[in-house]
């Protein structure tokens, strides 16, 4: 806008038309003001809530702790509790989510309108005073590509955070199984060192008195040894696996103490590998996220088409003297003769096509890690199955009917001993299925992308 006063007109006259245009400005400004991006921790709570029921909790300052309304370490920690601790106060995963804020400010960076360019020539001589404000009308096409592009990455951004929790609660559950079987095995290799003395001091006995050889008596005394071994080293997974949930808790500097409550095994054999399938490619954020980097993509390329004509709207206003004006409107508009924006169309041509092939990569990956999934909960149950419903079951009625028969005098305490050594060594195989079982449906959970066991 082009407007000219002469050297005699009253500042009055001109503090009027400076005032019009800051009320323009004003306008302008406004109408770039930005909405609240839906794409923020509550989005990623709901997509998490919508596939696993579990929810984040309020951001929290970056040494602050809190537990979730209902929770309370004091009376033992369950794996749902510890899934939910772990949202709220994982310090990796809440950093990662600070991410969101910089969506937003990109959106709000592509909802602003364009600056007007305001000039002011002073007058000098018999020159008029002249005052010009150039406004760039090309943001009425450009501009709803900008924005579409910047709600669509902070949508993609969002998912794969959802993509994030999913895994979080994936090493919470294998970590939570870790610590409940080596605390399991603890236990019963402590019962087993109990039986190995027994059976090393009744060997001796036996060896004393000739009825077996030095070096059977030797066997039993190493065994008891190798006890010890063993529950030390069952000692140590249980406090790196304790100190592994803690981090995961965000209670790595929290000397805090709790117990694990025992989980329940259970379990799923018919599960359809067809419908598996079907779920994970409707669930998985990171598919999504894919779809979301084509429709972005698209948009760019519809962007960078419509910066081929950049057009500048220019209204003139011309002092005649005795306040008479003579408006008339202009434009001012780049002619695209020798730069039609092809090098970043023909780029943003590339990113399109390479979006569509990585949204197949992902879904190929997809399927494929479903598969390996599903295989290995099936033979993962398959094997706690064999050992919770026979092998430890006949070793129960071995070890029940070496005590009868001890009982009736047909056999001697010793093989009793072994008999109820065998049985613990069952029980120990059977809890570290038991732990693999529930980190196999872990893993299968989190490649669907919704919690199905």
């Amino acid at each position: 806008m082009i407007e000219r006063y002469p050297c005699s007109k009253s500042y009055s006259a001109i503090r009027k038309r400076v005032g019009k245009i800051h009320i323009y400005l004003l306008v302008l400004l406004l109408a770039g003001c930005s909405v609240r991006s839906p794409y923020d921790r509550s989005y990623v709570s709901a997509g998490l809530n919508e596939r696993t029921d579990y929810q984040l909790g309020q951001a929290t300052e970056p040494s602050q702790f809190k537990l979730p309304e209902g929770i309370s370490l004091g009376n033992g920690l369950s794996e749902d509790e510890a899934v939910a601790i772990a949202l709220w106060n994982n310090a990796q995963f809440h950093a990662d989510l600070t991410a969101l804020g910089f969506a937003r400010a990109d959106l709000i960076e592509a909802e602003m309108l364009k600056n007007p360019v305001f000039s002011l020539l002073f007058p000098l001589g018999p020159k008029v005073l002249e005052m010009t404000l150039n406004v760039p009308v090309d943001i009425l096409w450009q501009r709803p590509h900008r924005i579409a592009v910047a709600r669509l990455d902070a949508q993609k951004l969002a998912e794969n955070f959802i993509e994030h929790g999913l895994g979080l609660i994936r090493d919470v559950e294998t970590n939570y199984a870790d610590l409940w079987a080596a605390q399991e095995q603890v236990h019963l290799a402590k019962q087993q060192i109990q039986l190995s003395v027994q059976i090393a001091e009744l060997a001796q006995s036996q060896f004393r008195a000739g009825e077996i050889s030095e070096l059977s008596a030797s066997d039993a005394h190493v065994d008891s040894l190798r006890a010890n071994d063993v529950v030390k080293d069952f000692t140590e997974k249980a406090a790196v696996s304790q100190h592994r949930l803690n981090a995961l808790l965000g209670l790595i500097s929290e000397d805090v103490a709790y117990d694990i409550i025992p989980m329940e095994i259970t379990s799923k054999k018919d599960l359809s590998i067809g419908e598996l399938l079907k779920t994970s490619l409707a669930a998985r954020p990171d598919l999504r996220a894919a779809e979301l980097a084509i429709e972005s993509a698209g948009e760019r390329l519809g962007w960078e088409k419509s910066k081929v004509y950049n057009f500048i709207a220019i209204i003139d206003a011309e002092d005649k003297g005795e306040d008479s004006l003579s408006v008339g409107p202009g434009f001012a508009v780049e002619i695209p003769i020798f730069n039609q924006n092809k090098g970043k169309i023909a780029r943003i041509k590339a990113e399109l096509e390479q979006a569509v092939r990585q949204y197949e990569a992902v879904r190929q990956k997809i399927i494929f890690q479903v598969r390996r999934a599903h295989t290995r909960y099936i033979t993962a149950y398959e094997e706690y199955e064999l050992w919770d419903s026979d092998i430890v079951p006949a070793l129960e009625t071995t070890l029940e009917r070496a005590r009868k028969l001890l009982t009736a005098g047909e056999v001697s305490y010793s093989s009793v001993l072994k008999a109820e050594r065998k049985l613990i060594e069952a029980q120990i195989r059977r809890t570290e299925l038991a732990a693999n079982l529930r980190r196999t449906a872990a893993e299968l959970n989190y490649c669907i992308g919704k919690k199905m066991l």
